[in-house]
């Protein structure tokens, strides 16, 4: 109730003012035991959720390396962490550097190109490169040629090319440069995330308690490290091909220019010319071909005339002897 004192002023009665206490007051402590219900029910989730992990057995070792990924792949665990790995520890491409594989062919022509190809391959082992491929082909017919594929390193590259002119005339240069910026980081990202795995699995399996949980904790950790050991080869290769620039060399010799025939009355004359020692060329190869039989015609010849000569004395003597017999019988 509400009274007017003399003064004018309102003056509120003892009730009004423990109504309002007496309801705070209340309102208080049911939101007292609301939070109790609250802990309570807070306190048993989290007991079944831990009864829940002891029940899930090895289980936990994969997700627990996977960083709660529920049991999915460790491909998908690494590309999950990608985002977070890529700026946690990206440590063979940076974040601003651009990753460029360089690629370049070109075509040489030399005098020798087997010459041509053993000075090029010095070249470029003298530059910091190296020869991954070498051959010469001389065929029986043509001009002989040489193919080399060289790797140098990229930032040298644009000097190599202006340096093959010292070894003859350079034509068709071919260059192709690829971008591969974001498939380096990709990788990066996940190296980093399965190197993550890989050593929470260490620990898990280094805190392992029973058979089951080391067997389950190897079991992940190798195909973990497996699955690091590809993409870490991989990202060799890559950072390879972009370190060295890669050039194919095709070397080939000139070829011999085609012999024109003078005309007219020099061109007869020398046709003559040629025909005659042609033909004394091939008199003499026959008559080289044919002395032999004659030497040993000539030696046969000789020695039947000299066998022949001897029968005609021995005849000639028998018949003078038999001419005398007969002379002095007929005297007698």
């Amino acid at each position: 109730m509400t009274r007017v004192n003399r003064c004018g002023a309102l003056r509120r009665s003892p009730a009004a003012v423990l109504v309002p206490i007496a309801l705070t007051g209340l309102l208080l402590a049911g939101c007292t035991a609301g939070g109790a219900g609250s802990a309570t029910s807070g306190s048993a989730g989290g007991a079944d959720s831990a009864a829940a992990e002891d029940r899930s057995g090895p289980q936990s070792f994969t997700d627990a390396a996977s960083g709660g990924s529920g049991g999915g792949s460790s491909a998908e665990a690494a590309s999950a962490a990608a985002p977070a790995a890529g700026s946690a520890g990206s440590d063979l491409a940076g974040a601003g550097d651009r990753q460029v594989v360089t690629t370049g062919s070109a075509s040489i022509v030399v005098g020798s190109p087997a010459q041509a190809a053993e000075q090029i391959a010095v070249y470029v082992e003298g530059a910091g490169g190296r020869v991954e491929q070498r051959s010469v082909q001389t065929p029986e017919e043509g001009p002989a040629s040489a193919t080399l594929t060289v790797r140098v390193p990229a930032e040298g590259f644009s000097g190599t090319l202006e340096q093959l002119g010292r070894f003859g005339e350079v034509s068709d240069v071919d260059v192709t440069s690829t971008d591969v910026t974001a498939q380096a980081s990709d990788l990066d990202a996940r190296v980093a995330a399965l190197r993550t795995s890989t050593e929470r699995l260490t620990a898990l399996l280094a805190g392992a308690a029973s058979t089951e949980e080391v067997v389950a904790a190897e079991s992940a950790l190798t195909q973990r490290q497996a699955e690091l050991d590809s993409l870490t080869a991989q990202r060799a290769v890559l950072s390879g091909q972009v370190e060295m620039a890669t050039l194919s060399l095709f070397v080939s010799g000139r070829a011999e220019a085609p012999v024109v025939e003078a005309g007219g009355f020099l061109g007869g004359l020398a046709s003559g010319w040629n025909a005659l020692v042609a033909a004394v060329a091939g008199a003499l190869v026959v008559f080289g071909v044919v002395l032999p039989w004659l030497v040993a015609a000539a030696l046969v010849v000789a020695a039947a005339a000299g066998a022949a000569r001897v029968v005609r004395r021995v005849q000639a003597r028998r018949t003078t002897a038999t001419s005398t017999v007969t002379g002095a019988d007929e005297e007698s």
